[in-house]
């Protein structure tokens, strides 16, 4: 609507809740006065302004003469948002067409409200716009008709957008709900920087809103976790600009872990978030127990949505949102952070986790930064799935990657992906990085443990072979670093990749000094070398890997007093990698290497008759030698009272079975396909830890110690039933088995493992 002697009705709130844009106004009405005035256009003024919304609108129906009045130029020029009410009778008026056609020309955003009109009548001028423009065209000369075109053009652009149908709203009410609340996103000036259509965000918002209930009129606490780079912050950022306009106060306090470190850091937080929501200048804070006073005074009758983007320690939501109580009814506090238990601890109501991408939006996301599209070119396909494959998932390293390739040639590409292979990409290193140095020095050592040498093992397994793992891992997998599947320990590749390289910044030019081995390369480089140091505490060597023969001297391993770990095995089943002939590992007679500090030895075709002479053990936890050459397995005996597992399946070879009575801990007894062994340690039968005891295949056993025998602590031992069949000499508990089994006339349905039929005979309870 225009006027002559136009009179502007403004409402102006306080300062501080202007746009920070150099508008005078932040919505102008145009509407045709006689249709709407008095009803749909006053009601939505009204709510305009009780948002606190610096509103235009002409209120006076006027003849103003042939063009628009300067005072009515200016309101239009400077103000940010035209909400056009496109009523039945709008085109009648030559004055408010003209004002369309000033709006429209203008790069600003324009929202369309169809009030009782068809869209397609705007676009096509049909209906009431059709009989509007037939009387303006009656006796119009050129200048109007070239004037007539401006004003056909004008609806036709207004008409093609996206905008508010009131004939699809039952009530207006709700009509102007929808209307202010798209005006209030717009119009925020604290919306924060994010991209635009982010992959993968939709999922993320929607689940957020049906945990953040922000119909609810409690006061609700929401934790954001998950592993570092993979997108908390912008998830945490969307959801702000989301629903940021529905509440009194919004507030975004980023980088909590690195901005607290220090008192004056939380004093500094503690004044942002005050002032943030009370909007009073320079308000002095003295201490944090004042800055604590002033938040619980003030915030406790607002309406506040607070996030705290990494938080790192429940101390730091102390001084920043300790209780519920302390904001007013509907707040909502969210909470990003690594650490799961932080969350737990502050009893947040609902906890979201962000999770890896899957691979259709992994290669979206690279692709945007790659190609600046959405899919690899031609020459890129492979290349580009090869750097998704080693992203995982992850936005960050998807970002990173995609950008520092983009315009790059194949050549390139290829030499970049080689160096990833060896080094991660030092950008999402230090962003993981800060998740490690997050933790305490054991938890430290156990995680490098795991990401060198236990990813994908048995928990179980883990927890008895590394010291302290059992405390540690629940703590790891809240901080989001590793995760349990069915019991085995996974993690993200580039989590795994990250605790490598801390293990060779140790020192970086000199593996010897590594603290933990595993790559074929630098072993082999360290053993001919004999540079070999007391600081390496773990060796896994996978022959399957190895390209040139190795050689293992007592020289080279003398000065690896603290080796804790030690595995060689064939991954790829005594073969190598690309499933050619086997490389040779090369042991000399004699051989000895450090085993005070040894926890865990597991050394597959072990070459020699026995352990080394000096084998001493005592910190033994696990022994495997399966598919070696020993007789039997040590020179001396000596008592190892903290041997749990001992595996020597498949040593064809072995002729006598060490005296259990030295090892009294065992749970876990494994000597299966031994054919050259013809008895039993007696004393077996005394282990009063002992869960398993397999002994299949062992063809010269002719009889099981009468101490097994009625044992109620063995849970299951294993035995073939053609290597029994037919002996003379048999206990009773073995026979009457047998005899059970004959009873069955499928009793291959009972216990079938791999290409024998084993029966669990053994099973007392």
């Amino acid at each position: 609507m225009a006027s002559a002697n136009t009179q502007i009705i403004p409402y102006s709130p306080p300062p501080s809740s202007r746009s920070s844009e150099q508008f005078t106004y932040e919505v102008f009405l145009s509407f045709r006065g006689e249709d709407t005035r008095y009803g749909f256009t006053g009601h939505l003024f009204e709510t305009l302004i009780s948002h606190g919304i610096v509103t235009f609108r002409d209120d006076d129906e006027l003849e103003r003469g042939g063009v628009i009045a300067s005072e009515l130029q200016k309101a239009i020029e400077e103000s940010k948002i035209f909400v056009i009410i496109l009523s039945e009778n709008y085109a009648n008026s030559r004055w408010c067409l003209d004002e369309l056609v000033e709006i429209s020309q203008l790069q600003r955003l324009i929202l369309p409200i169809f009030y009782h009109v068809d869209p397609s009548d705007l676009r096509k001028q049909t209906g009431s716009y059709e009989k509007a423009f037939f009387d303006h065209e009656k006796e119009a000369d050129e200048e109007k008709r070239e004037k007539i075109q401006k004003w056909r053009s004008a609806l036709t652009k207004v008409g093609n957008l996206a905008g508010f149908d009131q004939q699809k709203y039952r009530h207006e009410a709700r009509l102007i709900k929808d209307i202010i609340n798209v005006i209030c996103k717009k119009l925020n000036s604290k919306l924060l920087d994010v991209e635009e259509n982010m992959v993968g965000m939709d999922s993320h918002l929607e689940e957020l809103r049906s945990l953040i209930k922000i119909e609810s009129n409690d006061v609700r606490m929401i934790g954001i976790h998950g592993l570092g780079g993979i997108g908390k912050t912008t998830v945490s950022k969307v959801v702000y600009n989301d629903i940021s306009h529905l509440f009194n106060s919004s507030i975004f306090i980023a980088d909590v872990r690195e901005r607290s470190q220090y008192y004056e850091g939380r004093l500094k937080l503690q004044k942002e978030l005050i002032n943030g929501v009370i909007k009073e200048k320079n308000m002095e804070i003295n201490s944090i127990q004042e800055g604590v006073s002033v938040i619980k005074q003030r915030l406790r009758s607002k309406k506040v949505l607070l996030i705290l983007d990494d938080v790192s320690k429940s101390e730091q939501l102390e001084f920043l949102a300790r209780k519920l109580d302390w904001f007013g009814p509907g707040s909502r506090i969210i909470i990003t952070t690594r650490d799961q238990r932080l969350l737990r601890e502050h009893e947040v109501h609902e906890s979201y986790e962000v999770k890896d991408l899957g691979y259709n939006k992994s290669i979206q996301l690279f692709c945007q930064y790659a190609f600046k599209k959405n899919s690899p070119e031609e020459d890129y396909v492979d290349l580009s799935n090869d750097m998704v494959d080693y992203a995982n998932g992850l936005p960050l390293a998807l970002k990173v990657l995609g950008s520092s390739l983009h315009g790059r040639s194949v050549r390139e590409w290829e030499s970049a992906l080689q160096k990833l292979k060896t080094r991660p990409h030092v950008d999402f290193h230090k962003v993981l990085k800060i998740s490690y140095e997050g933790l305490d020095d054991i938890e430290q050592q156990v995680l490098l443990d795991i990401t060198c040498f236990f990813r994908g093992c048995d928990k179980n397994d883990v927890t008895r072979l590394i010291e302290h793992a059992e405390s540690c891992i629940p703590v790891l997998c809240e901080k989001n670093l590793i995760t349990l599947y069915c019991n085995y320990i996974e993690m993200h590749d580039l989590i795994q990749e990250m605790g490598r390289e801390i293990a060779r910044q140790e020192h970086p030019k000199e593996p010897g000094k590594w603290s933990r081995l595993w790559d074929h390369a630098d072993i082999s480089l360290i053993l001919r070398n004999n540079t070999g140091t007391e600081d390496v505490k773990g060796i896994f060597l996978d022959m399957s890997r190895a390209r040139v023969a190795m050689e293992f001297t007592t020289e080279a391993f003398s000065k690896m007093k603290g080796l804790r770990l030690f595995k060689v095995y064939w991954s790829c089943g005594f073969t190598n990698h690309m499933g050619g002939e086997r490389t040779e590992l090369h042991v000399p007679k004699g051989f000895e290497f450090p085993s005070y500090d040894l926890r865990y030895l597991h050394w597959e075709e072990y070459p020699l008759e026995s352990l080394p002479s000096n084998f001493d053990g005592e910190n033994l936890v696990e022994l495997n030698l399966k598919h070696s050459s020993i007789k039997y397995l040590w020179q001396r005996e000596k008592l190892r009272e903290k041997l749990k597992v001992l595996k020597l399946s498949t040593c064809h070879q072995l002729t006598y079975m060490p005296c259990s009575s030295n090892m009294p801990n065992l749970e876990e007894v494994n000597i299966e396909s031994c054919g050259s062994l013809k008895k039993v340690d007696s004393w077996i039968g005394f282990l009063n830890n002992l869960t398993s005891l397999d002994l299949s295949l062992c063809q010269k056993i002719e009889k099981l110690p009468r101490t097994i025998q009625g044992r109620s602590g063995i849970h299951q031992g294993f035995i073939t039933r053609e290597h029994f069949c037919g002996k003379r000499e048999m206990g009773d508990v073995i026979r009457q088995k047998l005899d059970f089994f004959d009873s069955i006339k499928s009793w291959k349905n009972f216990s079938v493992w791999f290409q024998h039929v084993k029966i669990r005979i053994l099973k007392f309870h």
